[in-house]
């Protein structure tokens, strides 16, 4: 009698749980999206003389990752993680990570033409980022970092 009674609940909860199952299938709905809202990232800025304040054409801008963190990188580095400024000393770099304190290191790398500055790194926050336009659905437009470099002129027999 026991097992009667136990074999009756079980195909009676069994067939209200598939009723509910069930009942949560309706194409009528909308369906929901998961995932999380995100942005494309950026960092653009400006590079110029210390001393005369003129913008430096042709400065090689890149992110300069460490060896520890390039190591386990499963893909190259993505061309877009570098770039040449332009003839106002302006660069953009885009598809950037979205972190604090991303090492950004600019090389003069085209010799003297528009004379010798010596390499330097700074560190680029997206904490005060400005977020540009918006998007539809999860994305929500573009975060843009600013870091700005004062580059040394190389003295010719340094």
């Amino acid at each position: 009698m026991y097992r009667l009674l136990i074999n009756g609940t079980n195909w009676i909860l069994a067939g209200i749980l598939s009723l509910l199952g069930f009942s949560g299938c309706n194409s009528l709905e909308p369906v929901d999206m998961y995932g999380v809202p995100w942005a494309s990232c950026a960092i653009k800025g400006n590079v110029i003389d210390k001393m005369t304040k003129q913008p430096i054409q042709g400065i090689e801008v890149k992110i300069a990752l460490p060896d520890s963190i390039l190591q386990h990188l499963t893909s190259p580095i993505p061309d877009t993680w570098t770039g040449i400024t332009d003839n106002k000393g302006d660069f953009k770099l885009s598809d950037t990570w979205q972190m604090d304190n991303i090492p950004l290191a600019a090389t003069d790398i085209d010799g003297e033409q528009n004379g010798l500055y010596k390499p330097d790194t700074i560190y680029v926050s997206f904490s005060n980022a400005e977020h540009i336009g918006g998007g539809k659905g999860w994305f929500q437009g573009e975060l843009v970092a600013t870091a700005n470099f004062e580059l040394e002129a190389q003295v010719a027999d340094e």
